[in-house]
């Protein structure tokens, strides 16, 4: 399932800049492409979300949606 489908790039940069901030729901799994991220300071978070390429942004995405959709018991 392509869930970035039509999304601009920088639709996904904000959206995966939001996950490096906290995980929507509460507690990342320890498959989260974004837990060891989340250890650094804030602002070299959102920069290095900067310099992804929309290849990584979509994985993370993708990894987002199906982790959430597992969890929510969708």
């Amino acid at each position: 399932m392509n869930y970035t489908f039509g999304l601009a790039q920088e639709d996904k940069v904000i959206w995966v800049q939001g996950l490096m901030i906290d995980c929507p729901m509460g507690k990342a799994l320890e498959s989260c492409p974004a837990k060891d991220v989340r250890t650094l300071p804030l602002r070299e978070r959102l920069a290095l979300v900067k310099q992804m390429d929309e290849g990584q942004l979509d994985e993370i995405i993708t990894h987002h949606k199906q982790c959430l959709r597992e969890r929510e018991g969708r």
